[in-house]
């Protein structure tokens, strides 16, 4: 059975790999340490050969392809490029929806691209949720990333969410932390950031220092 690589080298040694059906919930600050962590979980899922499906909420889909070296088995949901009035680029590799409220739209395509992709480990991710609760409200929210979950999860994938720290009340983070298995949190020091694992071994990892930075 596929084992997924969290692409953080201690941790993925602590961890010894993740089972497909598995869903990870990175929180952290809103930039810095927890947009690196999650570039890390994108970079090691199509380093390895795996369709990766990730629903961007603050870039478009341009701008989040190149990101990853425009790699083919990359499919983005581009929430962004219609509510700003962008010109929408032709490719296969990213799906249009008309902006973070679209949620229809963005259960549509996961759909469609996880058939697509079908055949091969899937991970899945959503950055952010903190995003989509601005549009919509956290009942709302909790369904559908509800679905979205069990789809990629029943497929032997991995979902990967998102969230801001400190942008919502305990009430939010906990209906939040029921949608998910495991968590990655962070703390963030002068120079760098640690991050550990929760839910994924009998108990958390130890601390790991983390120091990529994004080109």
């Amino acid at each position: 059975m596929h084992k997924y690589r969290l692409g953080l080298e201690e941790l993925d040694a602590a961890v010894g790999g993740v089972s497909g059906g598995s869903g990870i919930l990175v929180e952290g600050p809103p930039m810095g340490c927890k947009q690196a962590i999650v570039y890390s979980l994108i970079k090691r899922g199509l380093e390895d050969g795996e369709g990766v499906i990730l629903v961007p909420t603050m870039e478009t889909g341009r701008n989040a392809l190149a990101a990853y070296g425009d790699a083919d088995n990359l499919r983005v949901i581009d929430c962004m490029s219609r509510p700003m009035g962008m010109a929408e680029a032709v490719s296969d590799n990213i799906k249009y929806v008309n902006g973070p409220a679209d949620l229809t739209g963005m259960g549509v395509w996961s759909g469609r691209l996880m058939d697509e992709l079908k055949g091969r480990p899937v991970r899945l991710c959503v950055d952010s949720i903190s995003t989509l609760l601005m549009y919509s409200h956290l009942q709302v929210i909790f369904r559908f990333i509800h679905l979205l979950n069990g789809r990629i999860q029943a497929a032997g994938g991995i979902s990967i969410g998102v969230v801001d720290e400190g942008m919502h009340d305990e009430k939010t983070m906990a209906s939040l932390r029921q949608l998910y298995r495991a968590a990655l949190e962070l703390k963030e020091a002068d120079s760098y950031c640690c991050v550990r694992a929760v839910g994924l071994t009998p108990r958390p990892t130890p601390w790991a220092r983390f120091e990529e930075v994004i080109e």
